[in-house]
């Protein structure tokens, strides 16, 4: 975590080798530093040394969190499918990111390699954080299974949506509407099979209401951001 007290900084050697190496950055260069909790310093780089890079903070910045919160419930796609969806969530600001695993979810993650997958996702936060300059991480909870998640994680958002082809589905915007004033949200996305008969109806039971977002039929890496993308304007407008 950085501290308006302490303007020098030593970032890591990956962070070092990416600023000099990568970056080709140089001594009195302006950068910009996050500890993704909404802290940042920004700095000149005092020290272009591309195993320990030494900065000095010029101008220390809280950043005010947002008014609301959103979250994205994701059943994992297969290869590296959430990495991706992560990196997009960091950049629009999502707040939480719940990785599920459903009945027809195609990648499994065994317990002896979720702090390998974990990394990963984080890794994947942080690259969206810097490629947009969102101060903030997503918390990014460990992973639970379909049942778990309705009774536990779900219970904490006002506005709770799923993305559906059923016939009772509603818009987006109807659905943000109708809501008034929400300051907590979360949209739940399916696997590349789609929840089963028997999963829709625990959704539904807990609370979640179907929307369509289009005509077509998205993947899910595409509906969670387009999801995502605008009940974040719609909230940012209000």
């Amino acid at each position: 975590m950085l501290s308006p007290d302490n303007p020098l900084i030593q970032l890591s050697n990956d962070e070092s080798h990416h600023l000099v190496s990568v970056n080709r950055a140089r001594s009195g260069d302006p950068v910009s530093v996050f500890d993704g909790q909404g802290q940042e310093w920004e700095s000149e780089l005092t020290e272009a040394n591309k195993r320990k890079a030494i900065l000095t903070g010029k101008r220390f910045i809280q950043h005010t969190p947002l008014s609301y919160e959103i979250a994205l419930a994701q059943a994992i796609p297969k290869g590296k499918g959430l990495e991706g969806i992560i990196r997009k969530a960091t950049e629009i600001g999502i707040q939480h990111i719940f990785p599920l695993a459903s009945e027809r979810t195609e990648s499994k993650v065994r317990t002896d390699r979720q702090d390998t997958k974990s990394e990963k996702w984080l890794t994947a936060a942080i690259e969206g954080a810097k490629q947009s300059g969102n101060p903030f991480l997503p918390q990014i909870h460990p992973v639970q299974g379909l049942s778990h998640f309705l009774e536990n994680g779900a219970q904490q958002f006002s506005l709770k949506l799923i993305a559906s082809l059923q016939s009772d589905s509603v818009s987006l915007k109807t659905a943000i509407d109708s809501t008034g004033v929400v300051p907590t949200g979360i949209f739940l996305v399916g696997p590349e099979g789609d929840f089963s008969d028997r999963e829709y109806h625990q959704i539904s039971s807990s609370g979640f209401q179907p929307i369509t977002i289009g005509p077509y039929v998205l993947k899910c890496e595409t509906a969670a951001v387009y999801a995502m993308s605008i009940l974040r304007h719609e909230w940012s407008s209000s």
